[in-house]
């Protein structure tokens, strides 16, 4: 164990990312459903039982089965008072509590970039409410400077800024003003 917090020290979902542990491209398992937070810094993740994070712990592997996409594309400039929990709301309002279940939830377009990383890391920690596997910011600029000013990153600069492949296979596409 490399990085241990003695109780008191806070809450894991926001530790982590702000302590720079959880960086773009991460694939990162937790036994808790807040795992999904850390897809609003580009990593997939996801929560598993308790049982199963034992297991990954001592055998250093895990299976995952690879989940479908739904891409929402967020087009436009939010409003003044609109921010990511608005966003995550209006998706699951589109899609229902289990319409992207066991799906990746894939957030981007011109609203979702404009929004800070706190914003990403609430929209990803609310895909569970769809019934979804995990949400996922594509890492940008705005990442990078996150990961370097609140979670003192070195070299965050040369991290990888992953994206969708072009022409890949969504589930669905929902584009949402």
């Amino acid at each position: 164990i490399t990085h241990f917090y003695d109780a008191g020290f806070g809450i894991e979902h926001v530790i982590l990312p702000e302590s720079g542990l959880i960086r773009p491209g991460d694939l990162v398992i937790g036994a808790d459903s807040h795992t999904v937070t850390y897809g609003g810094l580009g990593a997939f993740s996801t929560g598993v039982g308790s049982t199963d994070l034992a297991g990954a712990m001592a055998l250093g592997e895990i299976w995952l089965k690879v989940p479908e996409t739904i891409r929402f594309e967020f087009v436009g400039k939010p409003g003044r008072w609109i921010g990511g929990k608005d966003l995550i709301l209006l998706a699951i309002g589109k899609v229902g509590v289990s319409g992207a279940l066991y799906c990746a939830m894939e957030f981007g377009g011109e609203a979702v970039r404009s929004l800070g990383v706190d914003d990403r890391l609430t929209m990803c920690n609310m895909a569970i409410e769809a019934g979804a596997k995990s949400g996922i910011v594509e890492p940008d600029s705005t990442t990078i400077e996150w990961l370097r000013a609140a979670a003192g990153v070195a070299g965050a600069g040369s991290l990888p800024l992953l994206r969708s492949d072009e022409g890949c296979n969504y589930k669905a596409v929902i584009t949402l003003d």
